[in-house]
């Protein structure tokens, strides 16, 4: 979970609250917990699902509202947006084709402002950003740039002055010496993402901001921009830094973003409206309330009010809050606001016997057993993309289940089998020492001309300049005998595996999974440097809620319907 580092003194001024103990509790509402205070420093972990409080400026905003300082929607958000007639022209850019800029003028910022400010990015960047992968944050000396400001994409071979370094550099130079470029060069393909303008570069996202625009105490005027592959997500994320930086005092005005197709004005600062009933809360968190006591407890939550009548609300959305997506993320609000302390617990009128289920007693089993092998466990999405299961692991002519509607490119599938995921992870951390050794455990799903089969799988990868068959093969023979199942294995040919390097794991003619040595192929689609081994197996098949029989696993029944129909891709 995220952990944000702040300033106690800054903390208790911007929400006006002296009593530390009632300041504390107050964070325990929004899921948060102290960790640590030590001087002037306060150490919090927060829960990912409200981005919006991932730094000082968001936490003391909810701090002030539920405390009843400022309630109801937000005043810094009744403003009007100036137009700053700045252009900023997108050119070529492939790679991270998405942008979204703002201008905010007349800040004042003390040296524990800027880090405040730094510690928003990061906490952004890996939240809401997914590690700058979709989504990167630049904020910038306004007065440093000289426009016009294009958005490009250039070979490696330009310069610029990277941030905290004395010299000019080549792009590519960035890439392999400063930290920043090695713990992010995996998000650069070709070709270079920059910001120019008439003095050159000031700006290399995903990886760092040029010197020249370096933000200091002495910083009247920032420039925020934004690049990334989710276009929905990039505004989210502007949403969030521009309102905070309003809360430091500054004005806000508008950027227009000229692509070769469209011309698009940001920030969006849209707020959404959902219309509350009062029985449903009742429903979910079962407190009966009239529409004036929820009016109250939204407010506190700074929920802006439309239209009452009677049994319902219509709620505002500020901007800011990205992460309410469906009508109970209000109602938790609702719920926060009420205090779960006030509410009462009842017992069901069912008697039950808690005991672990068949499945978690072999998922244990399993995981132990790697762990103590050395391999770390990961999780990643079951939601994926047809590419990702299929042309880059060499494979064609499978059905996958497909979403009808996808919001993105990226996630319009359910995963068929977890080994491609464990790849792109590998390729993702390359900074990362070799050996790597990783696993997960997870649901899949197949599509037949029946029903949709969903089992749960184990795969595992091992990423060495060392690492064989034989490897991988004595990894399987330690976890079957951990698991106590004979097992055995027979030469097989995949796609996704180097031919001769490749076994089917069966037990009683049934068969499990696979094993073996990844194609080079795919190595270079993920652009490894290092062999990877892998092993992937059907350890159990859970029920239907209403289907009949008993639940089939390793040791009774269970086949990888994963397997069934592969063929080779042509284009390999």
């Amino acid at each position: 979970m995220p952990t944000i580092t702040l300033s106690l003194k800054e903390l208790v001024e911007m929400t006006r609250e002296k009593d530390i103990e009632r300041l504390i509790e107050t964070i325990t509402q929004f899921k948060g917990e102290v960790k640590n205070i030590e001087d002037d420093e306060i150490t919090i972990e927060l829960e990912p699902d409200r981005p919006d409080i991932l730094s000082i400026e968001g936490l003391s905003r909810a701090i002030r509202g539920y405390l009843e300082l400022e309630v109801g929607y937000p005043k810094i958000l009744r403003r009007k947006i100036e137009n700053s007639n700045l252009r900023v022209k997108v050119a070529n850019a492939k790679t991270r084709p998405y942008i979204a800029c703002a201008l905010i003028r007349n800040i004042r910022l003390s040296d524990e402002a800027v880090k405040s400010l730094m510690r928003m990015q990061e906490a952004l960047h890996i939240t809401l950003g997914r590690n700058r992968s979709k989504v990167a944050i630049g904020i910038h000396n306004y007065d440093a740039i000289k426009p016009p400001i294009i958005y490009t994409e250039v070979k490696s071979t330009e310069k610029m002055i990277p941030l905290e370094m004395p010299l000019e550099m080549t792009l590519k130079e960035v890439l392999e010496k400063h930290p920043k470029g090695k713990q992010f060069k995996h998000l650069i393909k070709d070709r270079c993402p920059v910001y120019i303008d008439e003095e050159g570069i000031f700006s290399f996202p995903p990886i760092i901001n040029g010197e020249r625009t370096r933000v200091t105490r002495e910083t009247r005027n920032l420039f925020v921009e934004l690049t990334g592959t989710d276009p929905e997500a990039i505004n989210q994320t502007l949403n969030i830094l521009v309102c905070n930086l309003l809360d430091r005092g500054g004005k806000l005005e508008s950027v227009k973003i000229e692509y070769e197709d469209r011309i698009e004005e940001t920030p969006k600062l849209k707020s959404k409206r959902k219309i509350v009933r009062v029985g449903e809360v009742e429903r979910i968190i079962g407190v009966k309330l009239t529409v004036d006591e929820m009016e109250t407890l939204l407010k506190r939550m700074l929920y802006g009010i439309g239209r009452k009548c009677e049994g319902e609300i219509e709620v505002i959305i500020p901007p800011f809050r990205v992460d309410v997506m469906h009508l109970v993320d209000i109602i938790e609000d609702v719920a926060i606001a009420y205090g779960y302390s006030n509410l009462k617990p009842e017992l069901p009128n069912i008697v039950t016997a808690g005991k672990p289920s068949l499945v978690e007693i072999i998922e244990r089993k399993i995981r132990q057993a790697l762990i103590g092998l050395g391999f770390q466990e990961i999780i990643t999405f079951t939601l994926t993309n047809r590419k990702l299961q299929t042309e880059n692991m060499n494979i064609s002519g499978i059905e996958l289940v497909e979403i009808e509607n996808p919001i993105t490119e990226e996630l319009n599938a359910y995963r068929r089998w977890i080994t491609p995921h464990l790849i792109r992870f590998l390729s993702q951390n390359k900074h990362v020492g070799y050996p790597q050794k990783i696993f997960e455990i997870g649901y899949t799903a197949t599509p037949t001309d029946e029903k949709i089969i969903t089992q749960r799988n184990t795969a595992l990868a091992i990423a060495s300049s060392k690492t064989t068959f034989t490897e991988i093969k004595e990894i399987y023979e330690a976890l079957m005998e951990e698991l106590g199942i004979e097992a055995e294995i027979e030469r097989t040919e995949h796609p996704s595996l180097i031919s001769g390097r490749a076994a089917k794991i069966m037990v009683k003619g049934r068969i499990l999974g696979i094993l073996g040595e990844i194609h080079p192929s795919i190595l270079n689609t993920f652009e490894m440097e290092v062999p990877i081994t892998i092993m992937e197996i059907t350890h159990c098949q859970p029920k239907y809620p209403n289907e009949k029989g008993s639940i089939m696993t390793i040791r009774s029944g269970v086949e990888a319907e994963w397997l069934k129909g592969i063929k080779e891709n042509d284009k390999k």
